[in-house]
């Protein structure tokens, strides 16, 4: 009889954990679903997508000049070390960007300047500008790049291409030899490129191994060595979070300040990570169990589901392989899972 009891009090609270990692999982799925993307991690606004903006080059070339595709396509970055200054041409064939010897400059009353600030943009456009007006140039950097948004080299529509609506699976060609229009000392060069399609992988896979993750965390912290469980899970979860960060820094353009403010969840989950760590390590292990559930919220929310798309896209911000990339979010989604429902289980001290 007595066997027959902690039989049934063992499942009793086995069906807590599990209602309480069902719980858990609903309330991170909605807010990392609603969470917008100023301070999930696709840092200043870049986010996991399945288009892919290439260059080709420049024709005529020009020595000492380079133009590649950067933060996914989301801009382009132009660099000249020659002699002679470059100027982008923008969308009504007035000068835009000049870049030289001198530093980076734009056109004051270029229409460009407004319109590329978004990356589709919702305002009324800009008046076009009078035949022959001379540019008013203002220095915007000192060196020999400048970075910008052009909407002829990607994808703005609201939905998906034709031959991607009726074929999603496949890779295609969306826009075909976009052009940007440069003025080289008085010569006419153009950049060239693509901008493809190509379909991201699966998301069932990495789902299942969370799953398999956060179940191993759960068990391990219903036995008696749940407090070494605990830290070493969340010991993976601050360490996966860190590297992801750290790719996703290396990838975008953005000014330092901004990466540390799209980052700011899972940077504070990280501290309060640590912090739980050190409690678990110098104090009785109840003591650290809130900090640890406090900590696994965070980094489950920042880390897993405000980057689920990861997971769907084949293009990523980060500079990590995909594949491991994709590996830190399933982590991040199990460990922090099954952290926050095992110390949640853990929070009220035996009697």
């Amino acid at each position: 009889m007595a066997g027959r009891g902690r039989t049934g009090a063992i499942i009793v609270r086995m069906h807590r954990s599990l209602r309480v990692l069902v719980l858990t999982v609903a309330t991170a799925f909605a807010l990392g679903f609603g969470a917008t993307p100023a301070w999930a991690h696709g840092v200043t606004g870049v986010q996991p997508t399945n288009y892919r903006t290439t260059v080709h080059g420049l024709s005529p070339r020009i020595p000492g000049v380079q133009v590649r595709a950067i933060d996914l396509g989301a801009k382009l970055q132009l660099t000249n070390t020659s002699s002679t200054d470059v100027v982008v041409v923008g969308y009504s064939q007035e000068p835009y960007l000049r870049i030289g010897p001198r530093g980076v400059f734009e056109n004051a009353w270029s229409p460009a300047v407004v319109l590329n600030r978004l990356s589709i943009p919702t305002g009324p456009a800009p008046a076009q500008p009078r035949p022959g007006l001379a540019p008013v140039w203002r220095q915007i950097a000192s060196g020999h790049t400048a970075t910008w948004h052009d909407h002829r080299a990607h994808w703005m529509g609201a939905s998906a291409p034709p031959q991607v609506r009726s074929d999603p699976s496949h890779r295609h060609v969306v826009i075909p030899n976009w052009t940007v229009p440069l003025d080289a000392g008085g010569r006419a060069v153009n950049v060239t490129g693509d901008v493809l399609w190509i379909p991201g992988p699966s998301p069932w896979p990495w789902a299942g191994g969370a799953l398999a993750i956060a179940a191993v965390v759960l068990a391990g912290a219903r036995t008696r060595r749940w407090p070494v469980v605990l830290a070493l899970a969340l010991a993976l979860l601050v360490g996966g979070e860190a590297l992801h960060v750290a790719g996703l820094w290396g990838a975008s353009s953005a000014s330092t300040l901004s990466k540390t403010g799209a980052s700011l969840y899972s940077l504070g989950g990280c501290l309060i990570g640590l912090g739980a760590l050190a409690v678990l390590f110098r104090r009785e292990s109840y003591d650290a169990t809130p900090v640890v559930l406090i900590a696994a919220v965070f980094l489950l929310v920042a880390g897993g589901f405000a980057d689920v798309t990861s997971l769907t896209r084949s293009q990523l911000p980060t500079t990590l392989p995909p594949a491991v990339a994709r590996g830190v979010v399933m982590a991040a989604l199990g460990l922090g899972a099954g952290l926050v429902a095992g110390a949640a289980s853990r929070l009220r001290r035996p009697q």
